[in-house]
């Protein structure tokens, strides 16, 4: 479904992609918003991006200040098998509905990837959701998690409930909500600080 996008990771303060080229945007330009949730699960600078879709289906993607990206780490291997008896790869929806797809709650694990310096990071769900698909790309090609995060590299695609997915959206951050953030971050870093990633910002549903 999704395998085939790509697209420029820049956004607008709006959440809007920018045209990449002419002035005729794509359709990802034209329909996805976009929205991030940092420091996932508790764990420092571990941020990704949830691309939402006009009809509600999302992308979940790694954040460009998440370790992967921001070290420039090397990926071996990305692992769909996240319990003894989950392998999200055996997940699978039916018809127009999506019926039977698994339902992941906002730390569900989706995948684990392990990188050469023995480093290993859990991707998450980051909203409640019908696990459509996980991107089985990635196990032939890991690097696309970091060469084409928000296109080919996607970690997954989810389906929040209708009535639920504005409120789950509304509750990250907006791109420049997000660099509020990222902008900290470095700020404590040249003043040699221990690089927390927590900072407090208004949510995007907020006044």
């Amino acid at each position: 479904m999704a395998a085939s996008m790509e697209w420029d990771t820049k956004v607008t303060d709006s959440g809007e992609q920018p045209p990449l080229s002419g002035s005729y945007p794509s359709v990802v330009e034209r329909y996805y918003t976009t929205r991030y949730k940092i420091d996932v699960n508790g764990k420092s600078c571990e941020d990704f991006c949830v691309l939402k879709h006009s009809n509600k289906v999302c992308l979940v993607t790694i954040a460009k200040g998440h370790p992967l990206l921001r070290e420039n780490k090397q990926i071996q291997k990305v692992d769909f098998q996240v319990g003894a008896s989950t392998n999200r790869m055996k997940n699978k929806v039916i018809g127009k509905r999506k019926k039977g797809g698994q339902w992941l709650n906002q730390t569900a694990e989706l995948c684990k990837v392990t990188c050469s310096d023995s480093t290993c990071y859990t991707m998450y769900s980051c909203i409640s959701a019908k696990l459509i698909e996980v991107n089985e790309t990635l196990l032939e090609n890991p690097q696309l998690i970091q060469t084409k995060p928000c296109g080919e590299g996607y970690i997954a695609i989810v389906l929040p409930k209708l009535g639920g997915c504005d409120l789950q959206m509304d509750k990250l951050l907006t791109p420049a909500q997000y660099e509020v953030v990222l902008k900290a971050r470095l700020d404590k870093a040249r003043d040699g600080e221990i690089t927390t990633g927590t900072v407090e910002v208004q949510s995007s549903g907020g006044d």
